[in-house]
């Protein structure tokens, strides 16, 4: 019998557009044997639907690259998720390989130090929102009202209406924020280090529904259509309300703050299907890995959103939570060789401090020396102290 956990993890990345090219192409030439796909059949039918379940903004986003012809979002029946696996299926051998001449022809580069708007409608296009020459939409659906917030215009043109979605997705880096406010009225601040993915508009969907990696604040307007945000880990969906999501990447706990109104949150990194929970006012719920629960907790949230003023908050937290704090900030790099710091815990509030004077904060707390190199900051041993180093 044939091991298949390979395979089984470069699909799964596919679907999650986390594939790299070189995974892509094995996988078109895989699929070429009978038997292969075959087993694919028989995978797709059998998971697609629990991933497309609690995450199909991405799935959407990732088979409309494909050129694949699908419904607006529709109710999550099973025998949905088996109709949308055949139709997959089908098409994936021939789609795959517009998919990659496409690409190819209009390869683009992101700059990851700017602020960028990824278009995908087939293909995908990098526009600059620090340098918006270049970016022409012929329905004039996007207005930049300043540099830092990108806002949809609400339209109905029932004349244009297309098999493929179009699927915007917002890269802020280190060191920036940014807002956006959707055709429906929300608003969402989105901190450093952060991705949103998003349909150009919610017209057609049953559900306005997102997806987000890092962290970023949403004011939901209110509506009849359900709102949701998917992280690794959870869903938040709600009708109208404030709340923040923090779900970056690296980090192990992934949270949502709900600020006002109610939320509804659940997991979706299981097969098992749990009750979802309820939130109220000034509550956090919280989930580490795949192998823990949803916990909910009480919480002073001023401290939780205080970054969309420019407050950078530590609450007795330790030297890794800080340097990865620090990083997005500041945009460095922070290498730390003094081991003696993973046993300590800080607490602070900075708004217009730079990286030295915070850092000279906590040196007031425990000594360290630390040398700037670029963009790289290291922390040594203050007893190692080199002669170049100054602080």
């Amino acid at each position: 019998m044939k091991n298949h956990s390979n395979i089984d993890t470069v699909i799964s990345k596919f679907l999650d557009d986390q594939a790299t090219e070189d995974e892509k192409i094995f996988l078109v030439e895989w699929i070429k044997d009978p038997e292969n796909k075959s087993y694919l059949e028989d995978y797709i039918k059998t998971e697609i639907w629990i991933k497309y379940s609690f995450n199909s903004s991405v799935i959407e986003k990732q088979l409309s690259v494909l050129s694949i012809v699908t419904e607006p979002k529709r109710k999550k029946a099973r025998s949905s998720f088996v109709k949308y696996a055949v139709i997959y299926i089908g098409v994936l051998t021939s789609a795959t390989l517009i998919y990659f001449s496409q690409n190819h022809v209009n390869d683009q580069i992101m700059d990851e130090s700017m602020i960028t708007l990824e278009i995908n409608d087939g293909v995908s296009r990098f526009f600059s929102l620090e340098n918006q020459e270049g970016l022409n939409l012929k329905d004039n659906s996007i207005v930049f009202e300043s540099n830092l917030l990108l806002k949809y215009e609400s339209y109905l043109n029932n004349n244009q209406k297309s098999s493929i979605h179009e699927y915007h997705t917002l890269h802020v880096p280190y060191g920036k924020t940014f807002k956006v406010q959707f055709s429906d009225g929300s608003l969402v601040h989105i901190n450093s280090g952060s991705k949103l993915t998003y349909p150009k508009s919610f017209n057609e969907f049953n559900l306005r529904e997102v997806t987000l990696e890092g962290e970023a604040y949403f004011k939901v307007s209110k509506s009849d259509i359900p709102f949701q945000v998917n992280v690794d880990g959870i869903s938040t969906t709600v009708l109208g309300t404030e709340f923040n999501i923090s779900a970056y990447k690296n980090d192990t706990l992934k949270e949502v703050i709900l600020v006002e109104g109610s939320v509804q949150v659940s997991e979706n990194d299981s097969k098992e299907r749990y009750m979802p929970s309820i939130m109220v006012p000034n509550q956090r719920a919280t989930k580490q890995n795949q192998s823990t629960g949803l916990v909910i907790d009480q919480v002073d949230i001023k401290n939780h959103i205080a970054w969309m003023e420019g407050i950078l908050v530590f609450e007795k937290e330790n030297i890794n939570a800080i340097i990865k704090k620090l990083e997005r900030r500041f945009n460095i790099t922070i290498r730390n060789n003094y081991k003696k710091l993973n046993a300590l815990s800080y607490s602070g509030r900075f708004k217009n401090e730079n990286i030295n004077d915070i850092l000279k904060t906590m040196q007031a707390h425990t000594n360290f020396s630390y040398i700037v190199e670029g963009k790289t900051l290291t922390i040594n041993n203050p007893n190692n102290k080199r002669p170049m180093e100054q602080h």
